[in-house]
C-alpha cells in the first residue's frame, strides 16, 4: 500500500474523532448537591422509652422531592413526608437505625439516624 495513502487515511480518521469529541462550551455542569441533598435529619428524641415517640424531620434541598422512610425495628408513620412519626416496641430495646431516602430528577441520595430504645 502506498504510504501517503496510509498517512491520509489516518489524518482523516483523526480529524474525524478529534471533531466529534469537541465539548459545548456553552453547556454548564451542575453538582448533584445543588439540586438535591439532605443536610440533617434531626429528632425531637434520640433516647426514647418501649412505646414511646419521636418526630424526625429530613432538612433537604433540592425540587419535587419524594421521601422513603425504613426503620430496622419499630414503626415508621407518613413514611412519604419530610417529618416522619417513629414508635418503638417492646422488640425495638437497643440501638435502631432509621434511614431517609430523598429523590428527584436528579437522583437519590440517603441518610440515617439511630434511635436508642430503653
Amino acid at each position: 500500500m502506498n504510504i501517503k495513502l496510509i498517512i491520509l487515511s489516518s489524518m482523516i480518521v483523526f480529524s474525524i474523532v478529534f471533531l466529534s469529541c469537541k465539548k459545548d462550551e456553552n453547556k454548564q455542569l451542575t453538582q448533584p448537591t445543588d439540586n438535591l441533598a439532605i443536610d440533617s435529619l434531626v429528632a425531637t428524641k434520640t433516647n426514647i422509652k418501649i412505646y414511646e415517640q419521636t418526630f424526625i424531620t429530613a432538612y433537604t434541598r433540592g425540587k419535587n422531592l419524594k421521601f422513603q422512610w425504613n426503620a430496622n425495628h419499630g414503626t415508621i408513620e407518613t413514611t412519604d413526608s419530610s417529618t416522619v412519626m417513629y414508635w418503638a416496641c417492646p422488640s425495638c430495646v437497643g440501638l435502631n437505625t432509621i434511614e431517609c431516602k430523598v429523590t428527584n430528577d436528579y437522583g437519590t441520595v440517603s441518610d440515617t439516624i439511630m434511635i436508642n430504645v430503653y
